[in-house]
């Protein structure tokens, strides 16, 4: 296990020692020992489909938010839209990342995602995040369209909210807050790309990624292309 995902298994660990239990974004969370688990993938299934793995031996439930349009990843392509299946098989919600930047119309533009995500997955979100939130949605506390969003004060104002996001929790580590201390309930953003490598550093970790990924497309070149994989042979085995 990388050395990162071992810190991030002390981490929730700890949270469960404290008598914290884990909530799906369904409904209002509890005022007290509430742990809302969130997982915005941006990068990467697989480092998601391995930190799913760990947190089902932890038997903690979390919601992962996947991305239905985006260049790092293709969500409806066969090996990824298995690692969704799998990580919802070990008992986690499956829901929607959703990048408003990308359409004129935000609002129509999330109706069409939801419908794709909906008709492939067989699932209908009840909660979306929102992939780099401008001002706009980080201030908004409505519904978008009938849909909740993570930023609404139900879920970053009521309770306490802390994010790993740029690889580090900017305002200071969860465990030494004075919401854990009193016991307040938490909600709780870990991107997965930060946790499942051995490098410390932020850049340090993207750079590992890449030359994951790299390898990884060269399988897949080799796997489908013949002139490729005859002079390559096993050399990304």
């Amino acid at each position: 296990m990388a050395d990162r995902l071992v810190e991030y298994k002390k981490l929730i660990e700890t949270f469960l020692k404290s008598g914290y239990r884990c909530f799906p974004f369904v409904d209002a969370p509890p005022e007290e020992k509430a742990l809302l688990l969130r997982h915005d993938v941006d990068f990467d299934l697989f480092l998601a489909r391995d930190m799913a793995a760990l947190e089902s031996e932890m038997r903690v439930e979390s919601t992962y938010f996947v991305m239905l349009r985006s260049a790092s990843y293709n969500l409806l392509e066969k090996e990824n839209s298995e690692l969704v299946s799998q990580i919802g098989s070990y008992g986690h919600h499956i829901s929607l990342h959703f990048d408003p930047t990308i359409y004129e119309d935000f609002t129509a533009g999330l109706k069409k995602e939801l419908e794709v995500f909906s008709d492939f997955f067989g699932l209908r979100p009840e909660c979306i995040s929102i992939h780099r939130p401008k001002p706009f949605f980080l201030e908004c506390d409505t519904p978008i369209g009938d849909i909740r969003h993570t930023y609404q004060s139900c879920y970053t104002g009521q309770i306490h909210y802390f994010s790993d996001s740029q690889g580090e929790f900017r305002h200071g580590s969860p465990l030494v807050s004075r919401a854990f201390e009193m016991q307040h309930s938490i909600h709780l953003l870990i991107h997965p790309i930060w946790w499942v490598t051995n490098e410390v550093a932020p850049v340090d970790i993207l750079n590992s990624f890449l030359d994951m990924r790299i390898k990884r497309f060269q399988n897949h070149i080799a796997a489908n292309c013949k002139p490729y994989r005859s002079v390559t042979a096993g050399d990304y085995d």
